[in-house]
């Protein structure tokens, strides 16, 4: 039979909360050795043979860092030197491919045209203009557009940080309840019931949250790993709403603890009540997003800002004769743009990463 402390301790390692909730960023973990550390953006790479983009790269987002990587983050030294070498092979810079290449086709058109234009091959009677567009309506619509990401990006990171909480909540609060059992009942084999129960709902919140494509599979084979034949894991699995279903039985493996203090039981239960408490904003997190609305309405802000932006910056690069830097110039600010964008998209549903 399984020690209670120990199983107390599995579920802090079996569930942390970077699992859900941490990210890493656009690069791959720090690790303490030369060899990427198992499941991290760099170990995908280096099975893949390539760097894992979008959707496909958000279950590698999930590093947690010790002592050592904090040490690498702050010391390195040669880190923009790093950074822009990485930039090539960035998760978010492949994504964001169709945005930077529809705006560097429009600065390619404006380019185009008006090297037509002003070539000295139009026939004689035909008179066209060039394509160009002046800075200032640029200029007095760029406060409005920053405003518009960061509101966004904010609202995103507010989420995330706030489901970080609510995860760290319901681990510290299914410890308690191990802690509180073990305190109260002299009963090892109940205590240890009752852990595994503690480990099954947590479980069952992180497998609601989780891709069924991801995750259902090695929840199935955990729980019944933890379970084996007993009909807990077969109720639970086949239930309509698992973490419910595991809510319910966490009560009941809770009440009927022997104890000589029944008064603890109903204090012990506090615990389980904050459970339900911080599975509810998890899960307030995962369906609501930022309003359609302004996300939509941002989308179009900016997607219409960046096309037409090669148009004044024809007119910015051409009084001082350096027409050619309208190209690079127009995907460099796209990319960034685009990116503040695309780090909002990833941080809204950050129960993935």
């Amino acid at each position: 039979m399984a020690n209670p402390v120990a199983l107390s301790i599995a579920l802090a390692l079996c569930l942390r909360p970077a699992a859900l909730f941490a990210t890493d960023g656009d690069g791959a973990s720090v690790s303490e050795s030369d060899d990427p550390r198992e499941g991290s953006l760099a170990a995908a790479t280096k099975a893949l043979g390539q760097v894992p983009y979008g959707e496909r790269s958000r279950k590698y987002r999930r590093t947690i860092f010790r002592h050592q990587d904090w040490v690498t983050h702050r010391s390195s030294s040669s880190r923009i030197f790093s950074n822009l070498q990485s930039m090539f092979f960035s998760g978010v810079v492949r994504q964001l491919r169709p945005q930077v290449t529809a705006v560097i086709m429009s600065a390619s058109v404006v380019l185009s045209w008006n090297w037509f234009v002003t070539s000295g091959t139009l026939p004689e009677g035909i008179e066209l203009h060039e394509l160009g567009l002046p800075t200032l309506p640029f200029t007095l619509s760029s406060p409005a557009l920053g405003l518009l990401l960061v509101f966004r990006t904010n609202a995103a990171y507010k989420g995330w940080i706030t489901g970080r909480d609510a995860w760290s909540r319901i681990i510290v609060h299914g410890k308690n309840l191990v802690r509180m059992a073990s305190v109260f009942s002299s009963d090892v084999n109940a205590v240890d019931d009752l852990s595994k129960t503690v480990w099954l709902y947590c479980r069952s919140v992180m497998n609601r949250l989780s891709s069924p494509l991801e995750d259902e599979e090695v929840y199935q084979q955990q729980v019944r790993e933890i379970y084996g034949d007993s009909p807990i894991a077969e109720k639970i699995v086949s239930s309509s709403d698992r973490s419910i279903a595991a809510w319910k039985q966490l009560s009941i493996e809770l009440h009927s603890l022997p104890t000589s203090d029944p008064k603890s039981l109903i204090e012990t239960d506090k615990s389980i009540i904050i459970l339900g408490e911080q599975q509810s904003i998890c899960e307030k997190i995962y369906a609501s997003p930022v309003p359609l609305v302004y996300t939509r309405h941002t989308a179009r802000f900016l997607s219409l800002w960046a096309l037409l932006l090669p148009f004044a910056l024809y007119s910015a690069f051409s009084s001082v004769g350096e027409v050619w830097a309208v190209i690079p110039a127009s995907g460099v600010l796209a990319f960034f743009l685009f990116g503040v964008d695309e780090l909002a998209m990833q941080l809204e549903e950050p129960k993935k990463i």
